[in-house]
């Protein structure tokens, strides 16, 4: 069992071409409106695998915004009790997607998101990992507190290491965040010097992904070390592939997969999921991940060398 704590709001997606320069103007092709969040998007996929799991998202506020994450849920057979406040703004992200699948990030709503959380809610945790984004502050270190009460292994997701709202890292965390905060996109040398600042400032495993570059890990018992991505063809957006990522990992472990199966698992579902406009279209099934595994028995192989 993995409980899954934060954001939930909803995606508006819009695929455009490129960019526009300050002051210029592009023609949206294609938009549609779905469920996102980073816990939202880690739930989803741990469900498409049937894998137990408890959510707990923030309130959503109310107003139209709300009122549709409501009814997506629904066409999504997904129930879930929700908070809902008639001052609270519904959390809303727009993303600008281009071909060559990064994506660009527009949200309201989210900065008032923890004045809205209810403590009494960690009473909800479960299971022997618990994971946790930033965006309800001060509620999401206590919720880890919480967890760690609860013998739970504490997951974090794009958490600092420094500055303010920084957890109190233990050598049994994961910690993991993307090169669009971190680290430097497409800069292996500067990517391993990242990740090894972040594993000396929290002494536990921490993991930087790097998109179609793979990532970086370094932990306790592993030094600074790149891992290669499994590649899947036709990617196309890669909204939501690191919090797949977490997902495929926590999979893994609550599995009791070695770390190396567990990550090459997280690897391969996060680049499949790239596949599809939006984080949560195409997520594969568990079957999908392990023939995308099995047609790389080379990079799994890599894997399995460097976490020994």
């Amino acid at each position: 069992m993995i409980t899954v704590f934060g954001t939930l709001c909803l995606d508006r997606l819009h695929r455009v071409p490129n960019l526009p320069r300050p002051g210029g103007y592009v023609e949206i092709s294609d938009s549609q409106n779905t469920l996102g969040g980073e816990a939202y998007n880690t739930f989803f996929s741990l469900t498409r695998w049937r894998h137990p799991v408890t959510f707990i998202p923030n309130a959503i506020g109310n107003g139209q915004q709300a009122d549709e994450i409501i009814s997506l849920l629904n066409d999504q057979k997904i129930p879930q009790p929700l908070r809902t406040f008639p001052n609270q703004p519904a959390p809303v992200c727009d993303i600008y997607v281009t071909p060559d699948g990064e994506r660009t990030m527009f949200g309201q709503g989210f900065a008032q998101l923890k004045d809205f959380a209810d403590q009494n809610d960690a009473d909800l945790i479960q299971g022997k990992w618990f994971t946790c984004d930033p965006n309800l502050a001060e509620t999401s270190l206590h919720f880890a507190e919480c967890a760690r009460n609860n013998n739970c292994h504490v997951y974090y997701m794009d958490f600092a290491i420094e500055g303010n709202l920084v957890p109190t890292y233990r050598a049994t965390d994961i910690w993991q965040t993307s090169t669009d905060g971190f680290g430097k996109k497409g800069d292996l040398q500067s990517n391993l010097s990242a990740i090894e600042r972040a594993h000396k400032k929290t002494g536990c495993l921490c993991i930087l992904t790097d998109s179609k570059n793979g990532f970086v890990i370094c932990g306790p018992d592993l030094p600074a070390t790149h891992y290669p991505p499994f590649r899947a063809p036709n990617q196309i957006d890669s909204t939501g592939a690191g919090d797949c990522f977490r997902a495929g990992l926590l999979h893994g472990l609550d599995n009791d997969l070695p770390l190396s199966d567990a990550l090459a698992f997280a690897a391969a579902a996060a680049s499949l999921a790239c596949q599809g406009f939006g984080a949560t279209t195409s997520i594969p099934n568990v079957n999908e991940v392990n023939e995308l595994i099995s047609s790389q028995a080379q990079t799994l192989l890599t894997y399995r060398q460097l976490s020994s």
